[in-house]
């Protein structure tokens, strides 16, 4: 996929982060993508309802239903911010073949802090598990940024 369809997911993850910002939640949107169509999209909703609900968590749920399937292996995933350890689990249990997210987050991050989206050996425990999606980093990187430090987070780039 060209770059320029990658920055037009990652805006609507960016507009979605502001909406959860504007309910008083954190930063977090996300976007499940099959055949460059958004098939399910969620903002955070960690502060009000469940603390699992992520962004990307929803979004996998909400794909996983309008497919009428678990298997998300056709698909791939768009955050603004690079998704945590239990966000990055799940990735992987559902097949995402590939994700794609704006800004780092070595403090916290499922790729750079912790290597599960890229650890080959989950891979040993199929059905489960399947090989690591594949992994691009840094679309929109400032502009989601900026939301960041708007919203009074330290951000730390690298």
């Amino acid at each position: 996929m060209k770059t320029q369809e990658h920055e037009k997911f990652i805006r609507r993850c960016i507009e979605l982060a502001q909406d959860s910002l504007d309910s008083g939640d954190n930063p977090f949107g996300s976007v499940v993508v099959k055949n460059n169509e958004i098939i399910a999209e969620a903002r955070n909703s960690a502060m009000h309802d469940d603390i699992t609900d992520h962004a990307e968590v929803i979004a996998m749920r909400r794909a996983k239903k309008a497919l009428g399937t678990s298997d998300l292996s056709e698909c791939t995933l768009y955050s603004n911010c690079e998704p945590c350890p239990m966000c990055s689990f799940m990735m992987r249990e559902q097949h995402i073949k590939e994700v794609v997210f704006a800004l780092r987050t070595p403090h916290m991050g499922g790729y750079s802090r912790w290597d599960i989206l890229q650890d080959h050996g989950l891979a040993r425990y199929t059905p489960v598990f399947t090989s690591p999606p594949n992994v691009i980093i840094g679309i929109l990187e400032k502009e989601a940024a900026e939301q960041f430090e708007k919203a009074g987070w330290t951000i730390h780039r690298e």
